[in-house]
């Protein structure tokens, strides 16, 4: 069984949390929501999905991916959504988006409620983030709670249930690894639109990136889970 990542465009490569999940022993299968042939046709070998990207949520691609992920809710399989990602799940199963644009290293503040969700245990209440999005999260699925918000998106972190979580910025970006990710442009376009990010500010983002990482590892999608019912030798 893998984690399947579902990678809406050239912002949702799994780069520091790809890295980080695979060093917990996850395997994850890359799905290119733009190529019919890495779809999956069933949810049996689904540990797990990621589905992630940057800008916009609506794509050509976009209402198959919706599918998929209102089938996998029904399943109660453990679910990360990030970036246009958050936006895609959220439409998914039923709430709202409204045009946003939020670019470059923003405040995210974790509410009451976040602030208690394990996920984001060692994870400051306010802290620097890298968001890139063209639009917000303006009414959550039925039943979802709000964890945190950014300065133009009220809605930048949220949960429904104990399988699904969703963030508008992005931990999975880094500095690093040049000839893998092209998250560096990334955070090079952020500098470009608001000045210099320090170089603390990115090993910040990198660090808090990987623990939460770790945390969707241990708690989340659980190495363990892959398992469950299956004949040991």
């Amino acid at each position: 069984m893998a984690i399947y990542f579902f990678q809406l465009d050239a912002h949702g490569t799994p780069c520091n949390l790809g890295r980080t999940l695979r060093a917990f022993g996850q395997q994850i299968k890359l799905i290119d929501v733009h190529n019919a042939s890495t779809l999956p046709l069933d949810l049996d070998e689904v540990h797990g999905i990621i589905v992630c990207g940057g800008g916009a949520s609506l794509t050509a691609s976009s209402g198959t991916v919706e599918s998929f992920v209102r089938g996998a809710a029904k399943a109660e399989i453990p679910m990360l959504a990030i970036g246009s990602g958050a936006r895609l799940v959220a439409r998914a199963l039923g709430g709202e988006i409204s045009p946003c644009s939020e670019r470059g290293v923003v405040n995210a503040k974790l509410n009451a409620v976040g602030r208690e969700e394990p996920l984001f245990a060692g994870q400051p209440w306010t802290c620097e983030q890298a968001v890139w999005n063209d639009e917000c999260v303006t009414k959550l699925p039925e039943g979802a709670k709000a964890f945190g918000s950014t300065p133009s998106a009220k809605f930048a972190a949220w949960g429904l249930g104990p399988w699904i979580v969703a963030i508008d910025w992005h931990p999975e970006w880094d500095a690093k690894e040049i000839a893998e990710c092209a998250h560096s442009q990334e955070i090079a376009e952020c500098a470009h639109s608001q000045g210099a990010i320090s170089p603390a500010t990115v090993s910040s983002i990198e660090r808090l990136g990987r623990l939460f990482a770790e945390r969707v590892s241990i708690i989340l999608m659980p190495v363990d889970r892959m398992s469950s019912g299956r004949v040991r030798d």
